[in-house]
């Protein structure tokens, strides 16, 4: 039996808290200043996740690899259309003037990215996956009488 000076009392979760969860699960873009501009971050396209990866995949220099990843976000806008060619545009601009002209501060680059890492969608796209799995013809099915004993849960012997 477990003491109850031992048991943690469920408590109610401080305003602070709350407010937090309530952001993460609305749809509305955080407000964030990098460079005394302020910045508005909401969900990530694919195409912005895809070049997020590659950078983080490609670069080097962690230095330079932050700045290339702030920039990816701070270019990604609720159209995708209008991010898509600003990625295709202007994303090699404005990574050096960022980090060439600007020089931000790692600081502000860690903010970025702690807001935008709540801005991925990525349990969606999980549970699509798996659910897509299951539903492929490709994959092989056998019978559990086909299958033997390991199939019917039994332990296989080790030689």
């Amino acid at each position: 039996m477990i003491s109850s000076a031992k048991r943690k009392k469920m408590e109610q979760p401080t305003i602070d808290i709350q407010k937090s969860l309530d952001d993460l699960l609305s749809r509305e873009p955080e407000t964030v200043i990098v460079d005394g501009k302020k910045y508005k971050i909401g969900w990530l396209h694919n195409g912005t996740v895809r070049k997020f990866s590659h950078v983080m995949l490609k670069e080097k220099d962690p230095w330079k690899r932050n700045t290339k990843a702030t920039a990816c976000i701070l270019l990604n806008r609720k159209n995708g259309l209008l991010t898509w060619f600003l990625m295709w545009s202007w994303y090699w601009i404005y990574w050096r003037w960022l980090y060439y002209v600007k020089n931000i501060d790692q600081t502000e680059t860690a903010v970025v990215l702690n807001c935008a890492k709540k801005k991925i969608q990525s349990e969606p796209l999980m549970l699509a996956t798996i659910l897509a799995t299951g539903m492929m013809d490709t994959l092989m099915t056998i019978a559990s009488h086909e299958a033997g004993p390991a199939g019917r849960g039994s332990v296989q012997p080790t030689p």
